[in-house]
């Protein structure tokens, strides 16, 4: 069952993390400055979060948005294999470069998990993650976190909105091999995403 979480706080209105501004100068990419360590929350418990990564998405030579990948804190994960295999607390922040529409945004995600699930894989799920986007379509600035919880599946939140919760891990585990799997969108992508990490 898929559920909408009502109850988050203000202090997450921007993503489901607190930035620490002042103490990290951070990663910048396109617009958006990424701090290297984060507090978050992650299927409703605290977990500290490090950046892997971070990288800028374009289509047709256009900025469409760029995006750090973070894991929790002390997880030993050296490449873009073990990245996507941890089964640990894991996110994904999209920074939008552009206004993009909720149609154009679900397609993009159907589009790309279909590289790796091809149809009818993910049907039921992807037609909720549709109707959240199509509810929340993003500005520039906007952002939208991607959360792996271990057990529990993916948590999708754009900012400013209710976190939607899809019960399906194999559907998050796609995810990251979106970006970081061998049919990613693009070796730029799956570098910078793993540019962090310790070899």
């Amino acid at each position: 069952m898929m559920i909408y979480r009502k109850g988050f706080l203000v202090a997450i209105l921007l993503g489901v993390c607190v930035l620490s501004e002042a103490a990290d100068p951070g990663v910048t990419v396109g617009r958006t400055r990424y701090p290297r360590s984060l507090d978050s929350s992650v299927g409703g418990k605290p977990v500290k979060m490090v950046l892997t990564g971070a990288a800028m998405r374009t289509k047709y030579s256009f900025k469409v948005y760029s995006i750090a990948s973070y894991v929790q804190e002390k997880v030993a994960v050296r490449n873009a294999s073990e990245l996507v295999s941890a089964d640990v607390p894991k996110q994904l922040c999209l920074s939008f470069e552009r206004d993009v529409d909720g149609d154009a945004l679900s397609e993009s995600f159907r589009d790309s998990i279909g590289m790796i699930r091809p149809a009818p894989a993910f049907a039921a799920e992807l037609a909720t993650l549709t109707r959240y986007m199509k509810a929340h379509p993003v500005k520039a600035g906007s952002r939208i976190w991607l959360s792996y919880v271990p057990g529990v599946g993916l948590g999708c939140q754009v900012s400013g909105a209710p976190e939607l919760k899809i019960p399906n891990v194999a559907l998050a585990q796609t995810i990251w091999e979106v970006y970081l799997g061998r049919k990613n969108l693009g070796v730029a992508i799956q570098s910078g995403l793993t540019s962090h990490l310790s070899r």
